[in-house]
C-alpha cells in the first residue's frame, strides 16, 4: 500500500477528552481508584467493558489504565491505579499529580479486550491488579443477566481491590477468591479454574506476566477465539520465525535496520526518535504512527481495521514485506 507522503499524517491526530478528578479512593495499601467526570458537566464518550483510557500525563508520559466501573454511567469514569515503586514511574506519578479538581487530558476510551457477543457462559480470571477490567465486566453481565463466574487471585483479602463487590459476587455464588499468602504451595490450580473447553463459553484473564503464562498453558487445548487475555505488563511480541526488515523514515530519506530479535519500537529509539509509549503490548494505540508503504504484521489489539490501512504500532508491528516506510 502506498500514500502520498504528508496526507496521512494529518489523521494521526485524535480528539482529546479533558477529565477531572471528583474524588480518591483508597481501595488497597497500594492501590486507589479516581473518579473521573467532564470539567464542564457534559457527558463522557460511551465505552464498553473492558475498555481503558490512556492519559497524558504531565511529565509527557502516556499511560494507559482500565475502567473499571459501570459502562451503563455515562456522567463518571473510574480507574484504579497500582502504586509501583520500582515500576517506571507512571504510577508515582498519577500518585502524586492526581488529586482532586486536578483535570488530565486523555485519548477517548479504546477496547482491546471485549466481551464476546456470541458467548453463553463467561468465566473471568483474574491476578492483583488485574481485576480492574473484569469489575466493568461484572458490571456489565449483571445488568444483562447474562452467565458467568468469576475467579479472583490475590496474596491477602487486604489486598483485594474492590473487595465488597467481590465478596457480594461469591456470596451470590457467582465468584471466588483465591488467596495464597504469597506461599507458591498454596497457588491457586489454574487448570482446574480454567477447566476443559465448552462450546459457547469464553475465557478471559487478566493479570501479571507469570499469571498469564499459567493461564497459557491452561488454556492450550482451547479454540483460540474463545480465549481472551490482556496484560498490564510491558511485553516484546516476538515469535519464532520472525524476519527482519529495514524501515526508511519519510522526512530524513534514512534507512534502520530492524534484526529478527529487536522490536521496531527498539530499533526507532536507537536511531534517535522518541515515540511516546503506554502499554508497549499494542493494547492502547498510543505509539500509532503512519506508514507510507510497505505491508506490516499487524500484531496490536488497539487499531482498528480502518485505521490498520493508514497506521501501526511501533511497539508490537513487524513487516510481512522487505521494508517499510514510515511518516516520521
Amino acid at each position: 500500500m502506498t500514500h502520498p507522503p504528508g496526507t496521512v499524517r494529518k489523521m494521526l491526530s485524535r480528539p482529546e477528552i479533558l477529565l477531572q478528578i471528583a474524588e480518591i479512593k483508597v481501595l488497597t495499601p497500594r492501590v486507589s481508584a479516581y473518579r473521573l467526570v467532564s470539567p464542564h458537566g457534559e457527558r463522557l464518550p460511551t465505552w464498553s467493558a473492558g475498555a481503558h483510557l490512556n492519559f497524558r500525563l504531565p511529565s509527557g508520559r502516556t499511560r494507559c489504565y482500565s475502567l473499571c466501573g459501570d459502562p451503563a454511567n455515562k456522567a463518571e469514569y473510574w480507574v484504579a491505579v497500582q502504586r509501583e515503586e520500582n515500576g517506571e514511574g507512571g504510577s508515582l506519578e498519577v500518585a502524586e499529580t492526581f488529586a482532586r479538581g486536578v483535570v488530565v487530558p486523555a485519548d477517548p476510551p479504546r477496547n482491546g479486550f471485549p466481551l464476546a457477543e456470541d458467548a453463553r457462559h463467561h468465566v473471568l480470571i483474574a491476578g492483583g491488579i488485574g481485576i480492574t477490567p473484569v469489575v466493568a465486566m461484572i458490571h456489565h453481565l449483571k445488568r444483562n443477566k447474562a452467565s458467568y463466574f468469576v475467579h479472583i487471585c490475590a496474596r491477602a483479602l487486604k489486598e483485594v481491590a474492590f473487595r465488597d463487590l467481590i465478596q457480594a459476587e461469591v456470596a451470590l455464588g457467582r465468584a471466588k477468591l483465591h488467596l495464597d499468602g504469597n506461599d507458591p504451595a498454596r497457588r491457586p490450580d489454574m487448570g482446574a479454574m480454567v477447566g476443559a473447553a465448552v462450546d459457547g463459553t469464553h475465557i478471559y484473564a487478566c493479570g501479571p506476566a507469570g499469571f498469564l503464562k499459567a493461564f497459557d498453558r491452561a488454556t492450550e487445548s482451547w479454540p483460540r477465539g474463545q480465549v481472551h487475555v490482556e496484560s498490564f505488563a510491558p511485553e516484546t511480541k516476538q515469535t519464532e520465525g520472525d524476519r527482519p526488515f529495514d524501515v526508511t523514515i519519510i522526512s530524513t530519506g534514512k534507512t534502520i535496520q530492524v534484526p529478527a530479535g529487536t522490536t521496531l519500537l527498539a530499533a526507532l529509539k536507537a536511531a534517535g526518535h522518541d515515540i511516546a509509549t503506554s502499554c508497549r503490548q499494542g493494547i492502547c494505540g498510543s505509539c500509532m504512527v503512519a506508514y507510507l508503504d510497505g505491508e506490516p504484521d499487524h500484531r496490536d489489539q488497539a487499531l482498528t481495521d480502518d485505521e490498520r490501512r493508514e497506521f501501526l504500532t511501533v511497539c508490537c508491528s513487524r513487516a510481512r514485506s522487505a521494508s517499510l516506510t514510515l511518516d516520521l
